[in-house]
This record gives C-alpha cells, structure tokens and sequence, in this order.
C-alpha cells in the first residue's frame, strides 16, 4: 500500500481488516462528546490494521477563535511525540555501528566523565558523591540515567538547579545544553531508577557527534525527506500558521487558549532543537512514522530499519525486565507505570493483566503534552495515531478510552 505524502490512504472497511465497523463508531460517539461537553475544542484519530486505514474521522476545531475545523493536515505540537522520532534517528546511527547501547556516554560526550550524584545539601550547596556507573546510550533511551527534567513545583533539589541553571533554554544550542547539563548532579546513579528526562534531548547531541551533521539535518535528510514526513519540524513556516491549531487549557471551567497560531514560539527558529519535545507534525506525517515501525522498519519501500532492528527496540530494556513501577518510577510521565516497561521507543506493556487499561503484551508508543498519542499493537497489527491540542494531556482518560474502543472491535 501507498499513499502521497501528506495525505492519508485509502480508507477500507474495518471488516475487511477484521474488525467491526459498527463497534468502531462508537469511537464516533466517545471523542464527540468531549467536543460537546467543551473538554476538547478538537481531536482527530486514524486506525491502521495490517496495513490498511479502516478508521479515520476528526471532530470539532482546530481553533474555536477563527472557527477553523479539526482536519487531517491540521499541524499540532506533538510535544513529547517528538521522542520516538529522535530514538528512531539514533538508531539509524546503532545500525551503522557507530555505538554501542551499553558504551559509557563519554566516549562521544567527553563533558559526562565522572559525573556525581546528589546525596544532600541544598541547590545552592549540594552534596555529592561520584555515580557508580557511567550514563550509557541505552541509559539515556530509557530515562534511567539519572537526569531529570527540572518541571515547575517539583521540589527535588536537582529539578531546582535545572530551573535555576535554566536547563533546556531555548537561546542554547545541543552543545551548551550538554556542557550545562553534564555539570549538574544525577539524582540517582546511572540504571538504578525511573525518572522522566532530557535524556531524548542529549541523544539529539548525541547524534551530531556521531554523524558530525547538525540534529535538524540529520532528521530532515534521514527520517523526515525518505518517509515524505512534510508538515513536520521544529519550526512552522509562515505560509502554514492558517493550518496550526491553537492550544488550549480549561484552568477554571471554559476552554481559553494556552498557545495561539500567530504568536507561537514555533514561528521562530530557536536555537534549542529538542530532539525530545519540540517539533510539530500532522496526522497524516505521524501515521506514515507509525506504519513504518508497524511494518518492522520500512514504509513504501523505504526502509529506515531492519526488522531486527525494530523488534530488538522495541523490548523492554528496563533491568531485569522490571516494570516502571518497580524502578521507582514517580511524577510525571506520559505512561501508566504498573505493568508496563520502557523500550528505545517509549512505553511498552510487559504485563496486560497488572497495566490499567486493556492493551497487548508487547503494545508500544508515547504520547504527548498536549494529548496527543500513538501506539503499535504488534500482536494484532494495529498502529494508532491520535491528534488534541489540549494542556494538560493526561486530564482526561482519552487514550485509555480509545484502546478499549479498538480492541473491542476486533472480530478476527
């Protein structure tokens, strides 16, 4: 099956895929009502099974200001979606056998030699000992490398020197916010724990140190230009702005916009290309990077990764196949923790029966800020994408919902 890019493919029955075209409109009714009870302003969801789009409908509006509908190009920031993009990127670079999963991190980024480890003090004084084990690639993949993401009101000491030392600004290159980064304690030694990072956004560094090509090129000429990925990167040219849906949040009852299209930081070319929430894409862009993992590394005859390749990512990698619960995992994450593992990709569920909602053994994907979310069903073959522009994300149990709604619908 082809498609051109940015469009979407020929939409087939659900039953000639095996599932139930009747079950499936109940996703119909489900992301309706939260457009009519003014929780969403817009959504828009695509199934693929075996291949084959046998779902596809976009509900209300991209912006509810100019009366803008939801579309299949409507262009979101997928936030943290931009992570499995960025692991895909590196792994181009494994193949090649420019690293290793389990070399010390130093051996490329020189500035990450005898890191410490946080023990006590205060920010401004803290307390330290020498990590026990060296940040590694895979470390970095798993958000197991001790690194942390400084959000706001989070009282551990090291997201308070991350906020202070303003980790992630976006006036600072890859190169700056690695030097910054790496002269900052871990909160825990490498691979001993869970803790949502910048971790996506140093295997962006990374990647320029082995490829020696900038982080933006190397995605637009590897991943972004083979697979026709059009509409999507870390900035939103001015003749695409009537496209990009606002952002909205609902602090005190009604939606109000929390990112509007004319004045989005996206319009800029910021110096800060994160590698693990900064782009944008559209549906039919983040379908096409879907189906390729779907379809074990290849899209159109364009293969990015081998078949081993993606099955050996797409494993739990936690150590001894522990969930994220069990790793301490605590905070946010764009993930439940009971049950469910972390592969190269983002979430992976390694238990059904302990995962909170209804999923395969072996189910992947990550999600986004602001609501957005994919995965890949392997034992089915099923590969989702769901596009929201709404903050924050994990408020209601969309995603929950919708792996219900299409597992339910299986017949075959």
């Amino acid at each position: 099956m082809t498609w051109k890019p940015g469009e979407l493919p020929q939409l087939d029955s659900p039953e000639s895929q095996g599932l139930s075209g009747e079950r499936l409109a109940l996703i119909d009714a489900y992301l309706q009502g939260y457009i009519d009870q003014e929780k969403l302003a817009g959504s828009s969801f695509a199934i693929m099974r075996r291949g084959h789009l046998v779902y596809y409908k976009a509900f209300g509006e991209a912006s509810k200001e100019t009366n803008q509908p939801m579309q299949s190009d409507t262009i979101h920031r997928i936030y943290s979606m931009s992570k499995p993009i960025t692991s895909v990127a590196l792994l181009t670079l494994y193949e090649k056998g420019k690293f290793q999963l389990d070399d010390p991190i130093e051996k490329y980024l020189p500035e990450f030699k005898d890191m410490q480890v946080l023990t006590g003090g205060t920010p401004a004084m803290p307390a330290t000992r020498h990590a026990s084990a060296s940040i590694t690639p895979r470390h970095i993949m798993t958000h197991t490398a001790g690194l942390t993401y400084g959000f706001e009101g989070v009282p551990d000491a090291v997201d308070q020197m991350y906020r202070h030392h303003k980790v992630g600004d976006f006036d600072d290159d890859l190169t700056n916010f690695s030097q910054k980064i790496s002269q900052l304690p871990l909160r825990f030694d490498p691979g001993s724990s869970w803790n949502y990072s910048y971790g996506t956004d140093l295997q962006g560094r990374l990647i320029e140190a082995l490829s020696g090509m900038d982080f933006e090129s190397y995605l637009q000429q590897n991943l972004f230009d083979p697979l026709g990925m059009i509409d999507t990167g870390f900035v939103l040219p001015a003749n695409s702005v009537n496209r990009f849906a606002t952002n909205y949040a609902r602090p005190l009852g009604p939606l109000v916009p929390f990112e509007k299209p004319d004045s989005s930081p996206y319009l800029e070319d910021r110096s800060f290309k994160s590698g693990g929430g900064g782009l944008v894409s559209t549906l039919p862009d983040y379908l096409r990077f879907g189906q390729m993992l779907a379809n074990k590394g290849e899209l159109d005859g364009t293969r990015i990764l081998s078949r081993k390749t993606v099955e050996y990512a797409t494993q739990n990698h936690l150590p001894d196949n522990k969930d994220m619960e069990s790793m301490g995992a605590g905070g946010f994450s764009e993930s439940a923790f009971k049950g469910v593992g972390f592969c190269l990709l983002g979430s992976v569920c390694i238990n059904p029966a302990a995962a909170p909602n209804m999923q395969s053994i072996g189910d992947y994907g990550w999600g986004g800020a602001a609501g957005t979310r994919f995965w890949v069903d392997p034992e089915e073959d099923i590969m989702c994408v769901f596009m929201t522009q709404f903050m924050p994300g994990g408020r209601y149990p969309v995603q929950e919902y919708l792996r219900h709604l299409v597992l339910g619908a299986i017949t075959d």
